[in-house]
């Protein structure tokens, strides 16, 4: 059975594989954190381009947030 959600995901196929490949390539290891700030600059400048209104706010003082590895 094919439902609205199956369609809308069916016809963005192309774009949710690129997505996953994208983002997998930025290897944001856990810990130490690395690339986590290419990551939030990543998804920033998608999520503008969707239309989205974003802010990055560092966490500052927060487990694991250094200057090497921001949170």
């Amino acid at each position: 059975m094919t439902t609205p959600l199956m369609v809308r995901i069916d016809g963005k196929r192309e774009d949710l594989i690129q997505l996953t490949q994208d983002l997998i390539r930025i290897p944001t290891l856990n810990p130490p954190g690395e690339n986590y700030g290419a990551i939030c600059d990543f998804l920033n400048k998608r999520l503008q381009a969707s239309g989205f209104e974003t802010q990055l706010i560092r966490a500052f003082d927060t487990p694991g947030d250094s200057e090497r590895y921001p949170r």
